[in-house]
């Protein structure tokens, strides 16, 4: 990819046209999931947001990556913080069937296995994480998150390419400098 593309300036910019074009719909949500993961990229996380939507298409709960915004948490995934805020605001929310989790990138296992236990009906990823994402592998989980897995519909963002490349840039954007520090905190 070259690096005009992951520039801060250019996700900025390619972000704004975003806002504009698109008002409506669960794309005016994917706009929003990467506006959340610019801001985290903006803060030195990494580039991680995600919307949590009723039945209705009415948004519950917003999250972001903060694994660097206070110290260090490495549960700070921008999908752990959504459902610990949905989980603290709606402890006997009755159609968790009926939710749908919009997520700039695909979920890592830790997040799989809570967005598994947690009921979700429905995730819907702009873009893979061909280097950690596990929703789209979870046949390969042990049985009883397979048996899990199997209730909850998982759907690759198709409304927007330029949008889900805009996820990817905004994922991948100053990866190495993020994955150096966390290197750095666990290995000193």
């Amino acid at each position: 990819m070259p690096e005009k593309h992951c520039s801060i300036d250019n996700l900025r910019l390619r972000l704004s046209v975003f806002q504009t074009e698109y008002g409506t719909g669960i794309t005016k949500w994917a706009v929003h999931c990467c506006q959340l993961a610019f801001a985290a990229l903006e803060e030195g996380n990494y580039g991680v947001g995600a919307v949590l939507l009723d039945r209705q298409g009415e948004c519950l709960a917003v999250g972001s990556n903060q694994v660097f915004s206070q110290g260090f948490n490495s549960a700070g995934h921008a999908e752990m913080n959504l459902l610990d805020d949905f989980e603290a605001r709606y402890d006997d929310y009755p159609d968790r069937a009926g939710l749908t989790l919009l997520v700039s990138l695909e979920p890592c296992p830790m997040c799989t296995a809570r967005i598994l236990a947690a009921g979700i009906g429905r995730v819907i990823y702009l873009v893979e994480d061909q280097l950690g994402g596990m929703l789209s592998h979870c046949d390969r989980l042990p049985d009883a998150w397979v048996n899990l897995s199997q209730l909850i519909d998982v759907k690759k963002f198709s409304e927007s390419k330029e949008l889900s490349l805009l996820a990817y840039d905004i994922a991948n954007a100053q990866i190495s400098e993020r994955r150096e520090k966390l290197i750095s905190i666990i290995r000193p």
